[in-house]
């Protein structure tokens, strides 16, 4: 029921956010979720966690989510369903959401789209895509 729940508040907050993009609005925000799909056993996985917790702690306004998907299968349907929405397909890991983009992987120049991606979302709003 939990499982039931979490999805239907993540496709009503999805949907709320595609509407504003689509009217081309652009507002900060208290507070904004970047979704990290990731694996334990994934060395690039691994190498993106210290960038990851440095970005979290220079932003309090941004709240990362560390989600497992090879040892559970928990987190497969948003996964997808986050995929879907961004026009890409599930497969490799990392694999970030946050703000209308999404990046698979792990190099400098994804970190530095990344950093620049949620200074820009959490000062002027994410802007439409």
């Amino acid at each position: 029921m939990q499982r039931i729940y979490t999805l239907s508040l993540f496709a009503i907050v999805i949907g709320l956010a595609n509407a504003a993009f689509a009217q081309g609005e652009s507002a900060p925000l208290e507070g904004m979720t970047m979704h990290v799909f990731m694996s334990e056993t994934c060395p690039h996985c691994q190498a993106q966690k210290p960038f990851l917790a440095s970005l979290d702690s220079n932003h309090p306004l941004l709240d990362i989510v560390h989600m497992e998907v090879m040892t559970t299968r928990e987190h497969h349907d948003l996964l997808r369903n986050m995929a879907s929405l961004h026009g890409v397909q599930p497969g490799s890991v990392p694999m970030i959401f946050f703000g209308g983009r999404v990046w698979t992987g792990d190099s400098s120049q994804i970190r530095g789209e990344i950093v620049d991606h949620v200074e820009a979302c959490l000062s002027d709003g994410c802007p439409a895509q």
